[in-house]
């Protein structure tokens, strides 16, 4: 009887084990403080998870509710399998690239693993419509956002850029709360423009960057184009008037008295 309940507990440990090993494989492990936050390490306070919970619950509504995870490195590792899978931008100080557009499914395979995200997906069909991710390098010192497939045409680079302003000091900071307090000030910037997607029945859709550089280099080469007209005239109208040195050729009075001369020429009557 003994020998069998050994045998039991020794089976059941080893299963416990065997799934243990198998979940840390698995990616990162998926959000590990409360429902919305990977760190790996403890960088944020209890208030801190509190104002993010209670965010979700706000946007967590309407015809297309959202959900903001936020994701916090500063291990090499973290960080290097971050790039890898996502192709974020590390070193880039472009704006653009602060955006990783729509590949929450690649994020939610750093954090799970893809079997097991797969497998997420399969029990939810709006897990990748509804997934928001703010991600902070703490060791790079830059802030990165991957919008839902819901929200990835409203909340663009542009948006983003212009949710961040005021604190990009605060970003490139030394001290890690003060990056901290940044990355939850933003996600109060966040929170409206996600309560608008939540509460469309349409995805919206808003400026990119690119779109404003289109503007601007159609602008450019309209402007160049009036100003290679303006000079082609300004030059045709000199050589018009000057039409070499040393030559009255093309003169306005030379052409005059070269008709008037003709003209005498012809009616001579000596000739």
């Amino acid at each position: 009887m003994k020998l069998r309940y050994l045998l039991a507990m020794l089976l059941a440990f080893i299963g416990i084990l065997y799934s243990t090993q198998d979940v840390q494989a698995d990616g990162l492990g998926g959000p590990n403080t409360g429902d919305y936050v990977y760190e790996n390490k403890e960088f944020i306070t209890n208030a801190q998870y509190d104002q993010l919970d209670a965010m979700n619950d706000d946007i967590y509504t309407g015809v297309h509710p959202q959900k903001l995870y936020i994701l916090i490195f500063d291990d090499s590792t973290d960080i290097n399998e971050f790039v890898q899978i996502t192709g974020a931008e590390v070193h880039s100080r472009d704006a653009s690239s602060n955006v990783i557009g729509n590949i929450g499914t690649n994020i939610g395979y750093l954090l799970y693993g893809r079997e097991k995200y797969i497998d997420m997906r399969l029990d939810n069909d709006d897990i990748d419509n509804e997934s928001n991710y703010l991600i902070l390098d703490l060791t790079d010192k830059k802030v990165f956002f991957s919008a839902s497939e819901q929200a990835d045409r409203y909340v663009t680079d542009l948006m983003f850029w212009k949710l961040r302003r005021g604190l990009a000091n605060d970003f490139r900071s030394d001290d890690e709360d003060t990056q901290i307090n940044a990355l939850f000030e933003l996600t109060k910037r966040l929170e409206p423009k996600l309560q608008d997607v939540a509460q469309s029945s349409k995805k919206l859709k808003s400026k990119r960057i690119a779109d404003l550089k289109r503007v601007r280099n159609r602008i450019l080469s309209v402007l160049g184009t009036i100003v290679i007209i303006l000079v082609v005239y300004l030059i045709w109208k000199y050589m018009h008037n000057h039409p070499g040195s040393g030559s009255d050729l093309g003169n306005s009075d030379y052409d005059a008295g070269f008709d008037e001369g003709y003209y005498m020429g012809r009616n001579d009557p000596f000739m």
